[in-house]
């Protein structure tokens, strides 16, 4: 994020899922994924995403909160719901920052928690709605 022009797709895949819990497929998107939450009760995925240009952010209309939630039911394809209260405010637990020509087999925890720390608020946290800081990064008007 940030190091190109106009990315074609962010993925995430999960490789092992706990004993009696099927992993998701892979998700794919042009947009910044920022936080996996997996729903017990629900046997469902949730994937938070958010915009890095704010031409992205425009195109879909501008929804506040600016994030975009997909869910994948007992492995299901991702499929893309309106973002869920439970979910506001929950600390991103991707890695952010990803590296444009790929990231290595081996991310420590120093270095996710570096690339946390130089990212902007709105991708540190889902944010109900964007401060200040956040709405400079785009026209809100």
């Amino acid at each position: 994020m940030g190091g190109w022009k106009d990315p074609v797709n962010m993925s995430v895949s999960i490789t092992r899922a706990p004993d009696g819990i099927k992993p998701p497929p892979e998700w794919r998107d042009g947009y910044v994924a920022m936080l996996l939450d997996y729903d017990a009760p629900a046997k469902s995925w949730s994937m938070v995403a958010t915009y890095y240009y704010c031409e992205t952010w425009y195109a879909l209309g501008r929804p506040i909160p600016p994030y975009i939630e997909y869910q994948s039911v007992q492995g299901s394809p991702w499929k893309r719901v309106p973002l869920e209260e439970r979910l506001i405010g929950r600390e991103a637990n991707l890695l952010t920052g990803p590296r444009t020509d790929g990231e290595p087999d081996l991310v420590t925890i120093a270095d996710k928690e570096f690339r946390e720390r130089s990212s902007g608020r709105m991708y540190q946290l889902v944010l109900r709605k964007w401060g200040r800081a956040e709405a400079n990064f785009c026209d809100l008007s």
